[in-house]
């Protein structure tokens, strides 16, 4: 059996290519052979007759299935339109990849989420007035998260403490789509990563950053294996399943009361931390999930 592990070839993470290659090794020992393959190699088109193909700058052989390690949605549609079976599915990564769309999604099915305000669609850049400025404050109250609908790594979510401040951020924002949220100072720098992989959690860390509210890894938190409630696991299940995954990352905020409030899902979830403190071999499990699901096809 082959495959292929699609990610970005411009993203410049180390542990990025870590994951890919961790990955490709599994594949080997389960007699899988797995070709490691940049985004930005492949040429997706479509010919004079509107069939799409695909060429690339490597020597390709055909997969059995295709792990989309990335977020190019449009190329992941068009593979699945050549007929290529891919781990997770181009409709459940967009929805992952725009906090928009995830939180309409998730809001729909009842899960606890913080109080959130979707900006107005722009042209250009951000225009609006200080009396928009008061309710969104009044809302949400003084201390409030905003999050750019694409990001990654907690890079594009901060905290805005001011009328003055929130009105920068507008301005630096221009013609970017984000979300505003209620501020759960209870969960700062303090969040429930729990693991899913088919329809069972694998595993969950706490993950704590004394100095920063996010508690992302690469943003200086560390993690420490953690058993969940079964409110916290219905809650990470649920999720997972409302968005179509297959594997995820879902985030859990704590209120005060450290009941759970659902933060964000992610499609391609960075498992290298959880691996290191835990043990549990993540890409070798999600390599026989894969095999089961291409045996009931």
């Amino acid at each position: 059996m082959q495959g292929w592990i699609i990610y970005n070839g411009a993203l410049r993470i180390k542990k990025n290519e870590v994951l890919v290659k961790k990955l490709a090794e599994e594949g080997l020992k389960k007699g899988i052979r797995l070709q490691l393959i940049k985004n930005n190699t492949l040429i997706p088109m479509y010919d004079a007759f509107g069939k799409a193909t695909l060429e690339s700058t490597a020597l390709l052989e055909t997969p059995d299935f295709i792990i989309f390690w990335d977020k190019d949605i449009a190329l992941a549609r068009h593979l699945e339109i050549m007929g290529f079976k891919l781990f997770n599915r181009s409709k459940a990564i967009a929805t992952c990849d725009n906090k928009i769309l995830m939180h309409q999604k998730l809001a729909q099915s009842g899960i606890r989420l913080p109080k959130t305000i979707v900006n107005p669609f722009v042209f250009r850049h951000q225009d609006v007035t200080m009396a928009y400025i008061q309710k969104v404050r009044h809302l949400l109250g003084d201390t409030i998260v905003l999050k750019e609908a694409h990001g990654s790594f907690g890079m594009q979510v901060s905290l805005v403490h001011s009328e003055k401040e929130l009105l920068d951020r507008f301005a630096e924002m221009e013609n970017r789509p984000f979300i505003m949220q209620e501020y759960i100072e209870s969960s700062y720098g303090r969040d429930l990563r729990v693991n899913i992989i088919g329809d069972k959690v694998v595993g969950a860390m706490t993950r704590k950053n004394e100095d920063d509210f996010r508690a992302n890894i690469t943003l200086g938190g560390r993690g420490s294996i953690t058993e969940i409630t079964d409110t916290q696991k219905y809650m990470a299940l649920k999720a997972h399943k409302i968005l179509g995954l297959d594997f995820s990352g879902v985030d859990i905020l704590y209120d005060k009361n450290d009941q759970p409030i659902l933060c964000e899902v992610n499609s391609n979830v960075n498992y290298l931390s959880f691996e290191g403190i835990s043990g549990f071999n993540f890409s070798a499990y999600l390599l026989d999930y894969i095999v089961s699901k291409l045996d009931c096809l």
